[in-house]
């Protein structure tokens, strides 16, 4: 028995949180109590029923119906407390009250059974005695197994009813003195050593589990801090364990989306190094939550500029991609027009105006750099491309490259721009300039779109003249005369 400690989980070393523990341990002993309590109204039950079977007569004339009374009352409010709360979650905090009411409760029922089983003894029969003896000390044994998380309320209910047991043994002289202390020290050792056996376990337990939590915010606080540093879904994936960290690189159709400041040089001469850093936080930041909301894969920040993509580690499909892409970079310059007056009512005299550039084709993505040191990144000729549009564009603007354009022209308004010639292509690249989400402009009355299957027809009134729209007037007129005229059974039998 003196070695059974060394069983015991032990707490580990580190520095676990006492309040943290204490706080755990509330939570502990009121689920305990709300969980046992119909065990206890068993348990309660089960003597009461033998000492009605051994002597009712006796029983009566002792006047332990009082205390048996007592008794029930109690199991009476345990079992209110269970019915209110039986089907809750368990709590996130508990009072220290709520431990002291179910401390009060285990008192009362010592104090009752005690005072109930002194009574009795006067009464019953030596051998009556004697079961009563035996049936309540299992009745603490049994106490001080179940409720391992309240050593207080276990304990004062097993010194209560031992001092009834042994108080009616020796007034009524059941078991000689000698062999009453054998039995009492060996009963009362054991019910000790189990109260702290499970006290020390339980304690244990919630110190190694306070250590575990306090661990575990420490790592997600950092693995909060390591997610600014890289992709939020680089970085979901590899806790979750999808992506080893690895020099591995594989080929992946992406669309890939280049940003910066224009003239980002000449504003810097022109503010302070506060001013500028405070400026270029706000931009970078509200960037970026455009960029999340939109699920874009960061790839890095070079000063002003922005590099993000779509398409890894996870794909919504090209066209998907794309769609999200090209919807990013309007939303993107929609804020900046907004930021800019917010800007210029701080002082700003020349607020940030960018350029974006967008291309989709197959990319290298992957880890590159060292087994020590490496960086998840894309690379390729068509990365570069993007990085040219991106040059290219107006200001303000948005320029795209013939497959992104493909990809997204069904809602997207854009005009040919002109071909520029990058390194690593062998003919002039086609460029498109942005003008709009069709919706959008439709809105705005500034164009009419009309779009169906084998038919499409858009009208920019913005740049139309008179005699243009004289012109589309009669060309549309022209249009509705010939399909009129058209034998729809032709067409059938044509198709």
């Amino acid at each position: 028995m003196g070695n059974r400690d060394e069983g015991v989980l032990e707490a580990p070393a580190e520095q676990f949180d006492p309040e943290r523990v204490a706080a755990a341990l509330r939570i502990a002993q009121s689920v305990q109590a709300v969980n046992h309590t119909l065990v206890t109204v068993i348990g309660n039950l089960v003597p009461a029923v033998v000492f009605v079977v051994l002597d009712w007569d006796g029983l009566v004339a002792s006047y332990a119906l009082y205390p048996l009374a007592a008794v029930a009352l109690v199991s009476l409010l345990a079992l209110r407390s269970y019915w209110r709360l039986r089907n809750r979650p368990p709590p996130e905090r508990v009072s220290p009250r709520r431990i002291r009411a179910i401390e009060a409760q285990f008192a009362m029922s010592g104090a009752a059974w005690g005072l109930a089983t002194f009574l009795v003894m006067g009464q019953y029969s030596r051998s009556d005695s004697l079961v009563v003896f035996i049936a309540m000390g299992t009745f603490s044994y049994a106490t001080a197994g179940t409720f391992g998380t309240v050593p207080r309320g276990t304990a004062v209910l097993s010194v209560l009813v031992y001092l009834g047991i042994f108080g009616g043994v020796l007034v009524n002289d059941v078991l000689s003195p000698g062999v009453l202390l054998l039995i009492g020290i060996g009963q009362v050792a054991g019910v000790v050593l189990t109260i702290r056996w499970n006290w020390l376990t339980a304690i244990r337990s919630l110190q190694l589990h306070s250590v575990v939590e306090t661990q575990r915010e420490t790592l997600a606080g950092v693995a909060e801090q390591l997610g600014k540093y890289i992709s939020p879904q680089l970085y979901e994936r590899i806790f979750r364990g999808e992506q080893r960290v690895e020099i591995r690189s594989t080929r992946k159709k992406l669309t890939v989306f280049f940003s910066d400041v224009v003239s980002f040089t000449e504003i810097t001469d022109q503010l302070e190094s506060e001013e500028l850093t405070a400026l270029l936080n706000h931009y970078l930041g509200e960037m970026s939550l455009i960029a999340e909301q939109h699920g874009a894969t960061f790839d890095k920040f070079i000063g002003d500029a922005i590099v993000l993509y779509f398409g890894d580690p996870d794909t919504r499909g090209v066209t998907e991609d794309a769609e999200a892409c090209v919807r990013m970079a309007i939303d993107m310059q929609r804020r900046v027009r907004q930021l800019q007056g917010e800007w210029r009512d701080r002082g700003v005299e020349r607020p940030f105006e960018i350029r974006i550039g967008i291309n989709t084709g197959y990319c290298t993505v992957g880890n590159f750099g060292s087994p020590e040191r490496m960086n998840y990144t894309i690379i390729g000729s068509e990365v570069n491309l993007a990085s040219r549009l991106e040059s290219a564009a107006d200001v303000g603007g948005i320029l795209l490259s013939h497959e992104t354009y493909s990809l997204v022209k069904d809602w997207v308004m854009a005009e040919e721009a002109q071909a520029i010639t990058v390194k690593g292509f062998a003919r002039p690249v086609t460029t498109y300039r942005v003008l709009g989400i069709y919706d959008d402009l439709e809105r705005q009355g500034r164009v009419i779109h009309r779009a169906h299957s084998g038919f499409s027809v858009t009208v920019d009134k913005a740049r139309l003249s008179e005699d243009d729209r004289a012109a589309a007037i009669r060309s549309l007129e022209e249009v509705v005369g010939e399909l009129s005229e058209q034998d729809p059974g032709a067409a059938g039998s044509s198709a």
